[in-house]
């Protein structure tokens, strides 16, 4: 169970917010026009509400998680990179990172949004400061 007897203001209402923006759309300098795609990084609860991932034009999603079940994903609109690995502190997210990486770079550079979660709240996020 989350507690929220320890934490900020601010990282409560983060907690609580299944989905934050960590980077904003940017001008691709080589196309004029055209922009990046947009990073959020979010919770489970972000996943499952599909008006909020149309809302934010979320087509790629990474995954962090290992569980039985995902919810279910229209192909068309959504693509998945998932990290099958247990979602706690102990394991160990180095070996996934590059290749995690390299496809976020790839959905951004091609100006499509993309949504990192795992099977938690973001419970740091608002410790972020871009």
């Amino acid at each position: 169970m989350t507690r929220f007897n320890d934490r900020s203001p601010e990282v409560q209402r983060a907690m609580c917010t299944p989905m934050h923006q960590i980077l904003p759309p940017s001008p691709l300098p080589s196309s004029p026009g055209a922009t990046t795609g947009a990073l959020y990084l979010g919770s489970m609860a972000a996943v499952y509400d599909e008006d909020l991932l149309h809302e934010h034009h979320v087509t790629h999603l990474i995954q962090v998680l290992k569980v039985p079940c995902l919810p279910c994903f229209d192909k068309d609109v959504f693509e998945c990179y998932r990290i099958g690995i247990l979602d706690k502190s102990t394991v160990d997210l180095k070996p996934h990172l590059e290749a995690a990486c390299n496809y976020i770079d790839k959905a951004l550079g091609s100006g499509k949004n993309v949504l990192v979660h795992c099977r938690q709240v973001c419970a740091d996020i608002a410790d972020l400061q871009l």
